[in-house]
């Protein structure tokens, strides 16, 4: 119906204003962090988060989730997960940080230096996440053990 669409869309236009602004504010650092980090570099939207469990696989926000992470050339990075909303609902879960990255080549890494989280248990905190890339367009991204969030390069 109307009103469940426009409720989607008022939700997707928050979520964006605040990605921006979290984009905006950004710190300077070394050209060779940079130089590491270019693949990185833009906005890349979720396609799949998946957990598997005893051969299992498991969908944690389901099997439609929706999300964005964000890396600057500033060494900036911002991050937003959740289910796909239910019209009408207000979501009941939600992933969302913001702070610096930085780039481990050698160990397959990146790690998010967690600044501000909707999790207070997140906040100053460093997430690392194994990465691999799939062609020029995909970012596959694991804390470690059977989890892996797909993210398709935003174009």
């Amino acid at each position: 119906t109307y009103l469940s669409r426009n409720w989607e869309y008022l939700l997707m236009r928050k979520i964006f204003a605040v990605l921006l602004l979290i984009v905006i504010w950004n710190s300077t650092v070394p050209a060779d962090i940079l130089a590491q980090s270019e693949r990185f570099l833009g906005a890349w939207t979720l396609v799949k988060w998946t957990n598997v469990r005893d051969g299992e696989t498991f969908y944690p926000y389901g099997e439609d989730p929706i999300g964005q992470i964000v890396y600057t050339e500033s060494g900036r990075m911002t991050a937003v997960l959740m289910p796909s909303p239910v019209p009408g609902e207000f979501p009941s879960q939600f992933v969302g940080y913001w702070g610096g990255f930085s780039v481990q080549s050698e160990a397959g890494t990146v790690t998010h230096h967690v600044e501000g989280s909707h999790s207070s248990r997140m906040r100053r905190t460093d997430q690392v996440r194994y990465f691999r890339f799939e062609g020029s367009d995909r970012l596959v991204l694991s804390p470690g053990g059977d989890s892996e969030l797909t993210w398709a390069r935003v174009r």
